[in-house]
């Protein structure tokens, strides 16, 4: 059995959500085996990937981006032949190293008809899945429904079942610091908001282990944006924002999805930790606030505007002209096809997304509702990163 797994990715969700089971299971059945991490270029990287996922089980060596090309060239001969799963960025580049190098691969999620040949087969969550791999004309023969790896990741550590909803509301500012720096202040004016109706409430900022603690605590006290609102607050200790009102925001960092044990609701921008949140339980409000939209980091052609000159001002503006073709943004939306968890996808102040939080505090019947529906989404696709490990390696047809 081969004992190195070659896997390329990009993202924080990729690297945090997804990679971090992959890692355990590797170890379980390739008995100790090791994993290859090839960074590519991403439009939605933090810089702090290859720091993060170095520090992940099972994980030997990061390939940086800028080691991409040498890598595809003639660094990666010592991998030849060796299995490789995709997880997240450019199909093309993972394409390109199969073809080079003669790598086994496959692909979580993502395929392209042109790049098929290139891939042994193809790992998804469900019949939805498939029939989108179908759409794109991908062989029937190489589709494996395996479940999501994000449950697998939720219930990696000593978390095992769902926990209680519990007093906490727990917002989440991103992964990328210029996020950090236009929320911190606008989520402590949600924070003081919400208290003033629930004294008894714990506020979290639950910060991404892909950012420097440094440099969080360097924004995290900096004045609110005037075209985003909110409040400065003043670090007590090392792990307290206080409002001058009173209100206290505490920073939590690290990748764990247990540091989401004990919300009762989550505030979140779009990403991984919405279907972290979801496996859970947790009911979540997810914004995209569009204040600064040429701020907003996107895929695809308008992605490329942030290249050119005067580029993210004309994204920015065609961003908010599209605002209502943009579809679901929360993962369990996406999952379901429907509302499950409101989403506010405007120009937002503190105030708006007070009032939508408040809402969902205001009534027990619609947080329990949310919550079963949830649990119910999510449950049957535990075991993921087993099942996609044991095709791998041909223990599993």
């Amino acid at each position: 059995m081969e004992r190195t797994l070659l896997v390329t990715a990009n993202s924080p969700g990729e690297i945090s959500g997804w990679l971090r089971p992959i890692g355990r299971a590797w170890q379980e059945v390739a008995r100790g085996g090791d994993i290859v991490v090839i960074l590519l270029p991403c439009t939605f990287a933090s810089g702090r990937e290859e720091s993060v996922a170095s520090r992940l089980p099972g994980v030997t060596e990061v390939i940086p981006t800028n080691r991409l090309l040498r890598f595809l060239v003639w660094e990666g001969r010592r991998f030849r032949g060796s299995p490789h799963l995709h997880l997240g960025g450019d199909l093309m580049y993972a394409a390109l190293l199969s073809w080079r190098w003669g790598l086994r691969s496959w692909s979580y999620m993502w395929a392209r008809r042109w790049w098929d040949s290139a891939f042994r087969g193809y790992f998804t969550r469900n019949q939805k899945g498939v029939d989108w791999l179908l759409r794109r004309r991908i062989s029937r023969d190489k589709i494996h429904v395996v479940g999501d790896l994000v449950v697998d990741s939720v219930y990696a550590g000593d978390l095992r079942d769902p926990p209680p909803l519990g007093r906490a509301v727990s917002f989440l500012p991103g992964s990328r610091l210029h996020e950090v720096r236009g929320l911190a202040p606008f989520f402590l004016g949600v924070a003081e908001e919400l208290r003033g109706r629930w004294p008894e409430l714990e506020f979290r900022l639950l910060l991404s282990p892909f950012l420097d603690p440094a440099e969080v605590r360097r924004v995290v006290t900096a004045p609110p944006l005037p075209d985003v609102g909110g409040v400065q607050g003043t670090l007590q200790g090392e792990s307290v924002l206080q409002a001058p009102g009173g209100t206290r925001l505490r920073l939590v960092q690290g990748g764990e999805a247990g540091a989401l044990a004990g919300s009762r609701l989550v505030v979140t921008i779009p990403g991984t930790k919405t279907a972290e949140a979801a496996c859970l339980g947790i009911p979540s409000c997810v914004i995209l606030p569009l204040n600064r939209p040429e701020r907003l980091p996107y895929g695809g052609l308008l992605g490329l505007l942030d290249w050119l000159p005067g580029g993210p001002v004309l994204k920015g503006r065609l961003l908010l002209r599209m605002k209502g073709k943009i579809g679901y943004l929360a993962q369990p939306n996406i999952l379901a096809g429907r509302e499950l968890v409101p989403e506010l996808i405007e120009v937002l102040r503190p105030h708006d997304v007070a009032q939508a939080a408040g809402r969902m505090l205001a009534s027990e019947a619609e947080l329990e509702r949310i919550r079963v529906e949830l649990l119910e989404q999510y449950a049957p696709f535990r075991g993921a990163a087993r099942r996609m490990v044991e095709v791998m390696t041909g223990s599993r047809p």
